[in-house]
């Protein structure tokens, strides 16, 4: 049964990217999530990354490698703006470093 352990890590790394790109718009956490929740262009940017990142997955890049630079770029960088130009700027920038893995 090799097959279940290479299911259940599948899995878990499904939730994994799910929890990367869901903010909760009914109770956004923090100021960055309500500036995302409620523009257009934020929100796009925050798909757009997303996709860098599931992408970045599918290349080959460690689960692990992409949730330890996801975590640090949401607390360091994304977290700190507190307005929409920063936020676009800490969107695009991640979004080419997750192109570039």
């Amino acid at each position: 049964m090799r097959i279940m352990p290479l299911v259940f890590t599948a899995a878990v790394a499904m939730a994994a990217l799910c929890a990367q790109a869901v903010i909760d718009c009914s109770k956004p956490a923090n100021n960055p999530d309500r500036l995302v929740c409620s523009n257009d262009r934020l929100a796009a940017a925050d798909e757009r990354m997303a996709r860098a990142f599931r992408e970045a997955l599918r290349r080959g890049v460690g689960l692990e490698k992409l949730l330890a630079t996801q975590r640090h770029w949401k607390a360091n960088v994304r977290d700190v703006c507190n307005d929409v130009p920063c936020l676009l700027r800490a969107y695009e920038e991640r979004t080419a470093e997750l192109d570039s893995f």
